[in-house]
């Protein structure tokens, strides 16, 4: 692959992974701003209501954000990827104009949220929760129906060198794009929530050990509680629905999981590789352990099921093998959750007082940044395990590639730009933060 397009894919993987930490904030906050704003009507407790109406600031700008960041992917697509446009244009013009449509209800309704504190009834304020989240939620998934046509194209008929009788519905509305769909909003709520928790756990870790448990600090447990609580019923749904999109992919993207797995000839009783280094003559280098049958059994729910190996895949159209590598890091990072979070209940029910020491508020803390690495990992894993593709089986990503010589300016632009977003909203959260600390005298709840 020339060493230039390989720079705009590296320029991509950059851009969108800061993108999806703006994105993961933008679709958890207003689900838990709801949650906590309904929680104080429910039970006229005014902190709840303080709660959200602090988080419902930071969650404006964070959309503020999103969406200069999501103009500059945009802008990416158009200038340096313009092939997957110039081939699929009219099959998904239609989600990116359905993306534009559920934004403008999204931020139609966060103004009418931030300018009627107190100014109508609270249940008519609360509704008004339910169309942001109905708002940022349609958009996400416009967005995705995208990603998953990439991945797997469908609504047209490819005949002689065109796209013949599009059917934009069914593109939109493809197993692809409902399965990684529900696959990834569980992901974004977990590692959204476990942010939160943790920079409440963080504040109080910063308190002196006797003051961890005073009542400037009570709302604060009370919030990490609710918080690990909405991220251990997130962990368990993202569970099933990995089992789902496993068994998803051993049907359609047969190619993509023998690459993750290391499955080299397509058999029955196929083992589950975790380790290794995998090479292109087949062999696993590096240590590394095989599960018999485990990959057939999370394939097809049987041990003798059949599954697709990389085989049957010419060599030039096969997936870069270390995304098995990528893979492995994510499968730990799970499993460490896997363990912090009822850990987290285990201590809080049998051990109350360890959950007040430095090294378990830092679990917590770290927590969150551990769910974001796996919400990019999983990305990673579509993108790269997509390759050589831009559009599997009729774009190549070299052809996606813009003939553009000013290329080498938008590899400075891009990059610059998305720094100084970073800076920007770095330093209007900490204004906020600020501000609210300093009306309520230095608490936050």
């Amino acid at each position: 692959m020339d060493s230039t397009v390989h720079a705009a894919r590296i320029l991509m993987g950059d851009s969108l992974g800061f993108h999806i930490i703006f994105v993961l904030m933008g679709l958890t906050l207003p689900i838990l701003v709801s949650w906590f704003e309904l929680t104080g009507i429910v039970r006229k407790d005014q902190r709840f209501i303080n709660v959200a109406k602090f988080w419902s600031k930071i969650m404006a700008l964070l959309v503020i954000t999103g969406v200069v960041s999501g103009t500059i992917i945009a802008l990416q697509m158009s200038l340096v990827w313009p092939g997957i446009l110039k081939f699929g244009g009219e099959v998904i013009g239609l989600p990116f104009m359905f993306e534009t449509y559920a934004f403008l209800i999204e931020a139609t309704f966060l103004a009418l949220y931030l300018r009627t504190w107190g100014k109508v009834k609270p249940m008519v304020h609360w509704l008004f929760s339910l169309m942001i989240i109905v708002g940022s939620t349609l958009s996400a998934y416009a967005i995705t129906s995208v990603n998953a046509w990439m991945n797997y194209p469908s609504g047209f008929d490819y005949i002689s060198g065109k796209i013949e009788n599009v059917n934009v519905w069914a593109a939109m509305f493809s197993r692809t794009s409902i399965v990684e769909f529900v696959h990834s909003m569980p992901g974004y709520y977990l590692s959204a929530a476990l942010i939160i928790a943790g920079m409440y756990a963080f504040r109080i870790a910063r308190s002196a050990y006797t003051k961890r448990t005073s009542k400037n600090h009570e709302m604060d447990w009370f919030i990490i509680k609710r918080l690990m609580l909405f991220a251990g019923v997130m962990f368990i749904l993202s569970g099933i629905t990995a089992d789902i999109t496993g068994k998803y992919l051993a049907k359609y993207e047969a190619v993509k999981l023998a690459a993750i797995e290391l499955n080299y000839t397509t058999r029955n009783n196929a083992p589950l590789t975790v380790g290794g280094v995998g090479r292109e003559d087949g062999t696993i280098v590096g240590p590394h352990f095989e599960i018999p049958g485990a990959l057939s059994l999370l394939a097809g729910n049987s041990t003798d099921a059949a599954v697709e190996g990389l085989n049957v895949t010419p060599k030039d159209q096969r997936p870069p093998l270390f995304v098995h590598t990528l893979f492995d890091v994510k499968m730990t990072l799970v499993n460490i959750l896997m363990v912090l979070i009822p850990g987290y209940f285990v201590v809080y029910a049998a051990r109350r007082k360890w959950l007040q020491t430095r090294p378990v508020l830092y679990l917590i803390g770290i927590s969150g940044f551990i769910g974001i690495a796996i919400v990019e990992l999983g990305w990673m894993l579509t993108e790269i395990g997509r390759q050589p593709w831009a559009v599997r089986g009729f774009v190549t990503t070299e052809e996606a590639f813009t003939k553009s010589d000013s290329v080498t300016v938008y590899g400075y632009a891009f990059p610059i730009a998305y720094v100084l977003l970073f800076f920007a909203t770095f330093y209007a959260i900490k204004r906020l933060v600020a501000a609210e600390k300093s009306k309520k005298g230095g608490t936050l709840s």
